[in-house]
Parts: C-alpha cells; sequence; structure tokens
C-alpha cells in the first residue's frame, strides 16, 4: 500500500506547478463549457471542453504518479478552505441578519422568483432569436452586464426594499415581503393565464393576483412553503448558465480569430449594393409586366441603363438568412448559422477587405471586419438602449394580449422598440432621425474616389410600418404588425379588404423607396462616379397580400410574392438597359461582383455569375425553410409557378393608388357633380377630423390618411367616396375589423390646401353594385 507523503514543503516545485496546471485547465473546461471558445495567441485553442478536461486528467494522473503526495483536492479540503468558506458564509449571514433585522432564507426566495419570474422567460425568448442581439452589434460586454442587471442588481433591489421596511418595523417587513412575493408570482402566472385572455384582462390580472397572493401567503406563513421557494434559489445562477451555454446565444456573441480569405482586386470600381426589405417583384410592375415608370420613375430610370432580372428569387424570407446568403453565395442550411463571421467568415466584405474602403449601413455589421469597414453608428448598441428594449419584450410576454397590443410593437427591426430616438445631432445640428435620415447619411458618405469605395445599404424599407409616402413626408396610421384578428394574425381571419388598404399604403412606401433610388442616382452623377460604378439593388425578401394567407409563410398562391425580388444591376459602363427573364437568386450576386472584377473567389459557392453567357438560367428555384430544430430545402421549378400577386395587385390598383372599389373612376369628379339626397346628418364619423382643420402643406407629418366608422352600421360592404376641398380625392371600401364596420384610405398630398381643408365622405352603395348605375345614397361633412 502506497502512503501519501504529506503536503507541504516536501511537494517539489515542479508538482506544485501540475497542480496550478490542473486549476487552470478546470477553469478553462468551465469557461469553454459556458462561453463556448478559448484561445490564447498561437498557442492554445479550444473550443470544447473535452481537451482540457483530458489535459486535466492526463497532468493529474503523472503528478500523482511521480509524486506521491495528497491529490489535490484533498490537500485543498484538509487545509479547510471549505470549512473556511462555509464558516466565512456562517458569519455573513449572521451579519446581515444582524444589520437588517430579517432572515436570510428570504433573500433566497426574492433571488428563487426573480430568476423564475423575470430573467427565465425573458431569456427564453431573446435565446430563441440570436439575432437580435447580433442585429444591434450587442457585445458580449453589454449583455453580460444585463444579465447581471437582471439577474443580480434586480434582486437586491427588491431585498434593499424588505430590508428598509424591516428597518423601519418587522410587521412593514413581513407585508414588504409578502407583497413583494405576490407581484414575482403574479408576472409568473400571467404568461399561463394568457389564454383566458378573451374573458378581458381585468379578470385575467385578478386572478393572477388572487392566486400570487396565495402562494406568498403560504409561503410565509408555511414552513414548507417557505423551505419549497428556498430550494429554488439555485436558479439564481442555473437561468443564467443556461442562457449563456446557449448555442444561438455563444454563436451571435462568440467571435472568431479565423483568418478569413481576402483576394486582391487589379481594377475596383465603386460598388453600390442596396438591399431592401420585404419587397417583391410585383409592387414594381404593370399590366405589361415592366417597371411601372408611371408610379416609379426612378427604379425605371435606374433601368434604363442596367440590367433587371425579372426572373430573380431569394433563398429565405427571413432577413437574418437572406442577406448573408447573398453576400456570401452560400445557401442558409448551416443549423445554429447567425449573421456573423463565426458562421459566414467569407463573404463579400473579408473578401475584398484588402481592396477596397468599405461604408456599411444596416443591421449585420459584425459581417463586415472593423478594421475595414466604417459603419452607420446609429446601429451601435447601448447598455441602457438593450435594457429598455428587452423591457418592452418582457412586457409583451407576461401582459395579456390586449394589453400588450397597447405596448409598442416589437416587429419589423430589432431596435428602438421602448423609445425610438426621434433626433440626433450632426456636427452640432438637430436632425430626425428616421428612414428617411438613414437614406440621406448613406448618401453622404458617398465621395468622387474612383475606385476602392464599396457603399452597402440594407434598409428596412419598403417593410412595416408603413408611415412614408412619395415625396418622403410622412403621416400617421395604424401599425397592424401585431393586430390579431380571431386569434390569428394578418392576413388569416382579417376581413377581405384590410388588405387591399394596407397594400395601398405599402405601395405608397414603395414610392418612397423610389425616391430614394432617384437620390442615389443623383448623388453619384453629381459625384462623377455613376457612369464607372458597379450598381447592385435588391430585396432579402416579398411579402404577399393576400386574403386568408400568411404574409411571409410560403403557399403554393403566395410562392412568387415571397420569392420573387427585384434585382438590378448595372455594370460599369453600362448604357443600355435590359431585361432579362434568366432564372437568377440572390447567391448569384456575389459571383457576379467577382465576376466583374474579374476575381477569382477563394472558396466554393452555391452561386455563380448571372452575367456569364455560358451559365444558363437554373431550372429550379431553392428555397430554404427554417426554424430552431431544422433545415429544409425546397424546389421550384421556375417557368410552373403562376404569378398570383401581380393579378391581384392589378385587379386592385390598376388606375392608380388612390382609387379602391368598384367606383374608382370617380377620383379626380367635382363633388358638386354628386347627386347627394337631402339629410339630417352624415353617416360617418372621421376618427382623425381635427387633423384638417389647420394643415400646414409643408409640414414634415400630414394628415394623409383617412379613417372612420359609421354612424349607422351598414348591413352589407359599401363603396365610398373622399371629398376634400370640393373633389374626389379618392374612393375605397368598407371592411370589418375587429367586428365593426369602418373605412380608410390615402388622399394624395396635392388633395390638401394650406389652412383648413373641407373633408366630405359619401356612401355610393353597395360594394357589388354597378358603378355606372350607382348613386349617392349619402354623405356630407363628417
Amino acid at each position: 500500500m502506497v502512503s501519501h507523503a504529506p503536503s507541504g514543503p516536501h511537494l517539489p516545485v515542479w508538482a506544485r506547478i501540475a497542480d496550478a496546471l490542473t486549476v487552470a485547465l478546470l477553469l478553462a473546461a468551465l469557461y469553454v463549457a459556458v462561453f463556448g471558445g478559448v484561445r490564447i495567441g498561437n498557442v492554445f485553442s479550444m473550443s470544447t471542453p473535452w481537451r482540457a478536461v483530458l489535459a486535466m486528467t492526463v497532468v493529474c494522473a503523472l503528478r500523482h504518479y511521480l509524486a506521491p503526495a495528497s491529490p489535490l483536492h484533498l490537500r485543498v479540503w484538509n487545509v479547510s478552505l471549505v470549512q473556511l468558506a462555509a464558516r466565512c458564509t456562517r458569519q455573513s449571514v449572521e451579519a446581515y441578519e444582524r444589520a437588517t433585522h430579517m432572515p436570510a432564507t428570504r433573500v433566497l426566495q426574492l433571488f428563487a422568483l426573480t430568476a423564475l419570474a423575470v430573467a427565465q422567460p425573458l431569456f427564453a425568448v431573446v435565446a430563441g432569436e440570436p439575432t437580435f442581439f447580433v442585429a444591434r452589434n450587442t457585445t458580449s460586454l453589454q449583455l453580460g452586464a444585463f444579465v447581471i442587471l437582471v439577474g443580480l442588481v434586480l434582486p437586491l433591489v427588491l431585498v434593499g426594499v424588505e430590508a428598509l421596511s424591516t428597518r423601519l418595523h418587522p410587521v412593514a417587513g413581513n407585508v414588504a415581503h409578502i407583497l413583494l412575493l405576490t407581484v414575482l408570482a403574479c408576472v409568473l402566472l400571467l404568461p399561463i393565464l394568457k389564454p383566458a385572455d378573451g374573458f378581458g384582462a381585468g379578470p385575467v390580472i385578478a386572478v393572477a393576483l388572487l392566486l400570487a397572493g396565495g402562494v406568498a401567503l403560504a409561503c410565509h406563513r408555511f414552513s414548507a412553503g417557505g423551505m419549497f421557494l428556498t430550494a429554488l434559489s439555485p436558479a439564481a445562477l442555473i437561468v443564467p448558465t443556461l442562457f449563456f451555454w446557449n448555442s444561438d446565444i455563444q454563436g451571435a456573441l462568440i467571435g472568431t480569430d479565423d483568418a478569413p480569405a481576402s483576394i486582391p482586386v487589379q481594377h475596383a470600381p465603386p460598388i453600390v449594393f442596396v438591399v431592401f426589405d420585404e419587397f417583391p417583384t410585383s409592387a414594381l410592375m404593370n399590366r405589361e409586366r415592366e417597371i411601372d415608370a408611371r408610379l416609379y420613375p426612378h427604379f425605371a430610370r435606374l433601368a434604363e441603363g442596367a440590367t433587371w432580372f425579372r426572373n430573380a428569387s431569394t433563398v429565405s424570407s427571413q432577413t437574418h438568412y437572406a442577406v448573408p446568403a447573398m453576400v456570401s453565395g452560400r445557401y442558409p442550411v448551416e443549423q445554429y448559422a447567425v449573421p456573423t463571421r463565426r458562421h459566414y467568415p467569407n463573404n463579400l466584405f473579408t473578401m475584398f477587405s484588402e481592396s477596397y474602403r468599405m461604408t456599411v449601413f444596416g443591421r449585420f455589421l459584425q459581417l463586415c471586419p472593423t478594421d475595414a469597414c466604417a459603419y452607420d453608428l446609429e446601429v451601435h448598441d447601448t447598455l441602457w438602449d438593450l435594457a429598455a428594449d428587452l423591457g418592452v419584450v418582457y412586457l409583451h410576454v407576461v401582459a395579456p394580449d390586449s394589453l400588450a397590443a397597447r405596448l409598442p410593437p416589437i416587429v419589423g427591426d430589432w431596435r428602438g422598440f421602448a423609445t425610438r430616438r426621434r433626433f440626433r445631432e450632426v456636427d452640432g445640428v438637430r436632425q430626425r432621425n428616421d428612414r428617411s435620415s438613414e437614406f440621406d447619411r448613406f448618401l453622404q458618405t458617398i465621395t468622387p474616389d474612383r475606385s476602392g469605395q464599396l457603399y452597402f445599404l440594407h434598409t428596412l424599407t419598403p417593410h412595416m410600418p408603413f408611415d412614408y409616402v412619395p415625396s418622403g413626408r410622412r403621416y400617421v396610421a395604424p401599425d397592424y404588425q401585431q393586430t390579431t384578428e380571431g386569434g390569428e394574425m394578418l392576413f388569416l381571419q382579417s376581413d377581405p379588404w384590410l388588405p387591399v388598404v394596407l397594400q395601398q399604403r405599402y405601395l405608397l412606401q414603395v414610392g418612397f423607396a423610389d425616391r430614394f433610388i432617384g437620390k442615389l442616382i443623383d448623388r453619384l452623377q453629381a459625384q462623377g462616379i455613376y457612369d464607372e460604378s458597379l450598381i447592385i439593388v435588391t430585396a432579402d425578401h416579398g411579402v404577399s397580400y393576400r386574403h386568408g394567407l400568411p404574409r411571409r409563410v410560403v403557399r403554393d398562391e403566395t410562392v412568387t410574392d415571397i420569392l420573387l425580388v427585384p434585382l438590378i444591376v448595372k455594370r460599369p459602363q453600362q448604357v443600355t438597359g435590359e431585361i432579362s427573364d434568366k432564372s437568377v437568386e440572390v447567391v448569384d450576386i456575389l459571383p457576379t461582383i467577382a465576376d466583374v472584377l474579374s476575381a477569382t473567389v477563394p472558396y466554393e459557392m452555391d452561386g455563380r455569375s448571372f452575367l456569364d453567357p455560358s451559365e444558363p438560367g437554373k431550372a429550379v428555384k431553392t428555397f430554404i425553410r427554417r426554424n430552431a430544430e431544422r433545415v429544409r430545402e425546397e424546389n421550384y421549378v421556375w417557368w410552373q409557378l403562376e404569378d398570383h400577386s401581380l393579378g391581384e395587385k392589378l385587379l386592385h390598383f390598376d388606375s392608380g393608388l388612390y382609387g379602391l372599389g368598384p367606383h374608382a373612376a370617380w377620383v379626380g369628379r367635382p363633388v358638386s357633380t354628386l347627386d347627394v339626397p337631402m339629410e339630417t346628418g352624415s353617416p360617418v364619423r372621421l376618427e382623425n377630423a381635427s387633423a384638417f382643420d389647420d394643415v400646414d402643406p409643408e409640414a414634415d407629418v400630414l394628415p394623409l390618411y383617412v379613417r372612420g366608422s359609421f354612424r349607422t352600421p351598414p348591413a352589407e360592404r359599401v363603396s365610398l367616396a373622399i371629398g376634400v376641398n370640393g373633389t374626389v380625392a379618392a374612393t375605397t371600401v368598407s371592411y370589418r375589423e375587429q367586428g365593426e364596420w369602418v373605412f380608410a384610405s390615402m388622399i394624395p398630398e396635392k388633395a390638401l390646401v394650406s389652412g383648413a381643408n373641407e373633408v366630405r365622405v359619401f356612401v355610393l352603395g353597395g360594394a357589388s353594385d354597378d358603378p355606372t348605375q350607382a348613386a349617392v345614397t349619402s354623405g356630407g361633412q363628417p
């Protein structure tokens, strides 16, 4: 039997070093298990904990074999560190109880409920959407600080409240403890009771408070309840640990030191790459399947000297998969990939980082190396912005649906939920901070340099919310991004006319995107670099406005709405426009850029240059469906795709964007020619009638959205005309929303005059009536 020599001075120096190395390897294994990777220069690199565990085992075995002394863990135990820690803990608890006059178990109970009621629901939601942090450019330090804020600072504040109350009077401390437990238990129960929201938010909250109060009293009065809640206190450590252990979160926050492949370019013309958001090709088309120059003159102007690939398609309906696909040339098939260089190390920005200075506007800045890119600083996150936005997210999680509908929406973009910054300082000048200002900031970065400049913009336009018209002016109207009808999102259970009314606003916002294209062309020409520039204009995915079908989920009837996106490419020195019906995809964009630059891509890509005449069009279109569990690739034979969306759009908007319904031809008709019957009052009431009392036509925000309800609900759907200052400015059709008959329509800016404006609404009869035989049944000043 081998006896162990005593620890202490007799232990060789090398054995002590081995013990220290064992501790270091143990810490490294724990770090890798939680955070996913560690690198120390070029000497030590690890992505899984097993290498450290194996090394630790070998070191321990050799040390124990060569130096038969007490093992490290026994020496730690014998030195009584554990006993010392226990004694320190006991003394700290005793000191705490003497200072606060409250049991330490109450602290553990508050930490337990805070972790379960606040931290866990919030972390669970954002862990399933790691792109939230990538799009905001959140750093690991910021997220770590936020986790500390929620997991440590918040419960300590609650502990402080109770401790202060206890110092004032023991009864006050008891009451504070019960109230704090009640509030925490209530927010823990509210998400569980959400299915009962049909009874109203008040009853749901009342039931949650009643049940939570019972839980708090049980924990306070009965030792078993208190012991159970105290036993849950490890959740305060487990919840944040599991959050950081999540592979999606690690992929979003942990960078990579791998050097991507970059290539030199002999001739580096200016590159302008614009990606719009939620933009189907059909939005631009007229009946001849050409760009509608009447509505969108600047897109048509760009296409006059460029190639419009009319059958271009996206590869995903999700922005955070589609955009990396177009800048990497690879299909987004990796299971947990988020838009960072960790998952897309080879992309447009890394490949040309040696030859181009890059200006990048958008959300996925981590795709571009910091030493090669100048960013739009507006998308950089702060701890307080992160905390405020995640606070709104948490309220959406716990609040009953009827109350959550009144909260700021948390869809469309990844930031600015709590307080969208209305203004910003630029060189000491106060400027509005919105999509229009983003366009202006981007345009200002374009310089006269004739080579080595890449300008990339991924803009939210024309995605919801809809608040712009083609001139760049804004209006105030409901945001339908989170609207539900019959328990379903748009447009599954909504009235058939609601998609039409919203599509009107959407197409007007496409006009706002068209305005930007015009300003972009003007800026490039003013800087003298338009002719030699390579210009790519496209979109991440489309959208559907068909009743009874989801907006962004591919169905047989909506596949062209979502797959087909605009793609206009102007090569350097190209002056002749061309329409190509070649089947191409957004993964072909990067190979095409390399083709134009006569560069060889240094890695394997799924895409191929669509400017190469030897490459035929793709026989099938690849679309990637993915969720948290799997990735599924689907293929569509492109010439068999029936373009339902264009026909639907032309059905309602072929004659213009302001004439909806059977009486569209009445737009522009003098109100005086309408045969209005005598009546005692208006049949409708406007929601925003006072907005027309004093109008400044030069203001940034104009009353261009007319919405109202009926004083006497009609028996059926009716057609209406909206007269502004003596002229029919728009026609529309009524629809049901949340069980009520309403109407809504946009009106043109030119209909408004300075000062007071007269708005009259006329009911023209049933929506299915023959418009040639229709007569005004009622109408007047609302």
